[in-house]
């Protein structure tokens, strides 16, 4: 279960140093990404704080490895993820959106 944690954790400080990223670069993004990073961000902080919280405060409860744990951490995982990938599909749509071509289009339908 510590490396299950420390594969959680480490998902989730990735997926927050994406945000930052998405954010340091700046320029062309729609207010709706924006709320959409800052949401991302901050389940991305709680899912840190928690799992930090229950090493220190309740470890016994990782520590027996039973399925509920695992799956817990698992979900974690998985929405993390889903997050990175999320920042990704952001920054791809950014960056279209900045394309000469897709200007052109949307002019002369």
């Amino acid at each position: 279960m510590l490396l299950i944690t420390i594969f959680a954790m480490l998902t989730y400080s990735l997926v927050v140093a994406r945000c930052g990223w998405f954010v340091w670069q700046g320029g062309d993004y729609r207010q709706d990404d924006r709320a959409e990073v800052a949401h991302i961000v901050c389940a991305s902080l709680l899912y840190l704080v928690t799992l930090v919280s229950l090493w220190v405060f309740e470890p016994w409860k990782l520590v027996n490895n039973s399925i509920v744990g695992a799956m817990v951490l698992a979900h974690t995982i998985f929405c993390g993820s889903y997050f990175y990938r999320r920042i990704g599909a952001l920054m791809d749509g950014r960056d279209r959106r900045k394309l000469p071509h897709r200007r052109a289009s949307r002019a002369n339908p």
